[in-house]
Formats: C-alpha cells, sequence, structure tokens
C-alpha cells in the first residue's frame, strides 16, 4: 500500500466531515425555524455522510495496516505513528496537516451536535410544558364518568314511577 493512498482516503474522510459540519450548523437553523421536514431530509444526508465515512475509514484503516506490515514495523499502528514513520517531508507535511484539520474538524462537529442536541431537548421540554397545560391535572371529568354505585343498594329510579 502506498502513503499516497491512505492521504487521499484521509482527506476525503475530512471532506465529508467537514461537509457534515455544514451540514450540522444547517440542522441547527432548522432546529430554530422550526422547520422538522427540511430537518428529517438533513437527517438522512446525515446518515448517508456517516456510511460514507465509516467506509472510507475501514479502507484506510485496511490500507495502514498493510502500510506498517509491508515496512515492518510493529509500533501501534495510529495516523500519529503514521506521521512519524513517513519518510518523505511533503507527504509527511500533507498528513499533518489533514489530521490537524481533521481533529479541529471533529470537534467543532461535536460542539455543534451537542448544541443540536440541547436544542432538540428544549424543544421536547416547551411540547411536553404545552401539553401539560392542555390536559388538566386532575384527568377525572366529572361529566363523564361512571358513578360509584357502592353506596346505593339499587339502581333504582329516585321517582315512584307508581304513583
Amino acid at each position: 500500500m502506498s502513503i499516497e493512498s491512505i492521504i487521499e482516503k484521509l482527506d476525503k474522510i475530512y471532506q465529508l466531515n467537514d461537509s457534515l459540519l455544514n451540514l450540522s450548523k444547517d440542522k441547527t437553523e432548522k432546529l430554530k425555524q422550526n422547520d422538522l421536514e427540511t430537518f428529517n431530509d438533513m437527517l438522512i444526508k446525515e446518515r448517508k455522510h456517516a456510511q460514507a465515512i465509516d467506509q472510507l475509514e475501514t479502507k484506510r484503516v485496511e490500507e495502514t495496516e498493510a502500510w506498517f506490515q509491508a515496512k515492518g514495523i510493529t509500533d501501534e499502528r495510529t495516523i500519529t505513528n503514521l506521521i512519524a514513520t513517513v519518510d518523505d517531508p511533503e507527504q509527511k507535511e500533507r498528513l499533518e496537516n489533514l489530521y490537524e484539520k481533521l481533529v479541529y474538524t471533529l470537534a467543532d462537529l461535536k460542539q455543534q451536535e451537542q448544541l443540536n442536541r440541547d436544542l432538540t431537548e428544549q424543544s421536547l421540554q416547551y411540547v411536553e410544558l404545552t401539553l401539560d397545560m392542555l390536559q388538566p391535572a386532575h384527568q377525572k371529568d366529572m361529566n363523564y364518568h361512571k358513578k360509584d354505585t357502592t353506596n346505593q343498594s339499587t339502581d333504582r329510579s329516585m321517582f315512584d314511577s307508581k304513583a
């Protein structure tokens, strides 16, 4: 495996995560605008991004493993160790830059998703509060429940019909 192929996979992973970050920011706006239809469409796009990232990450890990094996390196097979063992200064710099951008993008994405989670939670609390205000505290409605007949001996009418 070539280091160039690993760099390409890492670059695609970065691009997908950057796109995912932009999508997450758009989701925040749609949550604020209460545009649930567009929000649901964004969730589908987000899921597709995540699947593509997972596939690329799997391939990148496989290629990294193969590269370490081909070089006979038994160290832990991480990007950091990969950067440390690459001989070409240009490839090393590209790897370092991609890795740094990816780490910052992932941190931003995590923060943005936390904001979205908080907004969603607040929306749910608002809905629950609204429902609580619309429903009476006591579920008994005096006009529509069955009468308690434990004190009455019979179900006779109060009027005497023989009169």
